[in-house]
C-alpha cells in the first residue's frame, strides 16, 4: 500500500473512530438537529474556501447536481428520515446499530454481484471484508439483539443505501470514457457539504429549535473539528480512497473505525477491555490487512480498469 493511500486511510479511521468523544463535547450545548446544522455548515464554508484556494470550480449540469444530491440523500438524509418515521429505529440495541454500520462494506460487495460486476471487488478483498465483519461481530456479541424488528430493519436499509452512494461516488469519480465524471475528490467533498447543509436546515424544525444552542470554547472547538476535519477533509480523504481503490477496499476502513473507538474508551474513559474484545480487534486488524496487501501486477497485454482511469486517479492498488 503507497504511504499517501495508508495516510488517508489512518486519517479516516482516527477521525471517524475518535467522533463519538467530540460528539460529547457539543452536545453539552446543542442538541441532535442544532449539532447536524451547525456542523454542516462550518464544514461547507470551509471546504468552500479550500475549493477556491486550489482554483477548483463547482460542477455544472443538472444531471451531475441530480446525482451528487441523491448521493448525499442516500448517506445522509434517508437513514435520518427512516430513523424519524419508525418509533423502535431509536431505541434500537447499541451494539446491533454498531454491527449494522459495520455491514456497510459487504452491502457493497452484494451491491456490486447483484450489478453482475464481481470484477471490481478481487476475491481477497472480499475475503478480507468479510474476515474483518467476523471480527466486528466478535467486538460486539450482539447476539442477544432483535434483530426481527423495525429498528433493525432501519438499519439494514441505512447501511444498504450508505453503500450504494458510495458506488455512486465511485461512478462520479471514474474516467469520462467509462461514463464517469473524473470528479476530483475535493470538488465531491465539498458539493457533499454544501447540499448536507440544504439536508440539515430542513430537518432543524425537527427540534432544533426546541432549545436555545450554548456556545463555549470547547463546543466551538469540538464544532470545528467535526466541521473542518470530519465532514470536509477528512471526508475527501475517504472520497479519495474510492477513487484510488475501489469503493469495496476503501469501505474496509469502516472496521477500522470501531477499533479506533474502543482503543479511545480505554484511554479517555477507563474502559477496561475484556478477552472477548481484544480477540474481536485482533480478527479485524486480520481482515484489514488481507483487504490491503499488495496485488499482483496484472500480466503483460491484459488491460486493467486503472489503466483506463484518468492519470491523476492511477495507483498501483487496482481500481475496481
Amino acid at each position: 500500500m503507497r504511504l499517501d493511500s495508508a495516510a488517508r486511510f489512518a486519517a479516516v479511521a482516527l477521525m471517524w473512530g475518535s467522533s463519538y468523544f467530540w460528539i460529547k463535547i457539543v452536545f453539552g450545548g446543542l442538541n441532535s438537529a442544532q449539532f447536524s446544522f451547525f456542523r454542516i455548515l462550518v464544514g461547507a464554508v470551509a471546504m468552500l474556501g479550500i475549493l477556491a484556494l486550489g482554483r477548483e470550480r463547482l460542477p455544472r449540469g443538472a444531471g451531475v447536481w441530480a446525482r451528487l444530491v441523491l448521493i448525499a440523500f442516500l448517506a445522509n438524509a434517508l437513514p435520518v428520515l427512516l430513523v424519524e418515521l419508525v418509533d423502535d429505529a431509536v431505541g434500537a440495541d447499541a451494539d446491533m446499530v454498531s454491527v449494522f454500520n459495520a455491514s456497510v462494506p459487504l452491502c457493497v460487495v452484494l451491491l456490486c454481484l447483484a450489478a453482475r460486476r464481481a470484477d471490481r471487488v478481487p476475491a481477497r478483498v472480499a475475503a478480507g471484508l468479510v474476515v474483518g465483519f467476523a471480527g466486528v461481530l466478535v467486538l460486539y456479541a450482539p447476539w442477544g439483539a432483535e434483530w426481527l424488528s423495525a429498528g433493525a430493519a432501519v438499519n439494514a436499509a441505512a447501511a444498504v443505501a450508505y453503500a450504494w452512494s458510495m458506488l455512486l461516488m465511485e461512478k462520479l469519480m471514474g474516467a469520462e470514457e467509462g461514463g464517469g465524471r473524473a470528479m476530483t475528490p475535493l470538488v465531491l467533498a465539498t458539493t457533499q457539504a454544501v447540499i448536507g447543509v440544504g439536508w440539515a436546515g430542513i430537518n432543524m424544525p425537527n427540534g432544533g429549535f426546541d432549545s436555545t444552542p450554548h456556545f463555549s470554547a470547547s463546543i466551538i472547538g469540538a464544532l470545528l473539528v467535526l466541521g473542518i476535519l470530519n465532514t470536509g477533509l477528512v471526508y475527501m480523504c475517504f472520497a479519495w480512497l474510492i477513487r484510488e481503490e475501489g469503493a469495496a477496499k476503501a469501505s474496509g476502513v469502516l472496521y477500522a473505525v470501531p477499533v479506533v473507538l474502543t482503543l479511545g474508551m480505554v484511554l479517555l474513559e477507563d474502559y477496561v477491555l475484556g478477552t472477548r474484545e481484544i480477540l474481536g480487534m485482533a480478527v479485524i486488524v486480520a481482515g484489514l490487512i488481507l483487504t490491503r496487501l499488495p496485488q499482483r501486477t496484472a500480466p503483460a497485454g491484459r488491460t486493467r480498469s486503472a489503466d483506463r482511469a484518468t492519470p491523476a486517479a492511477k495507483s498501483p492498488a487496482a481500481v475496481r
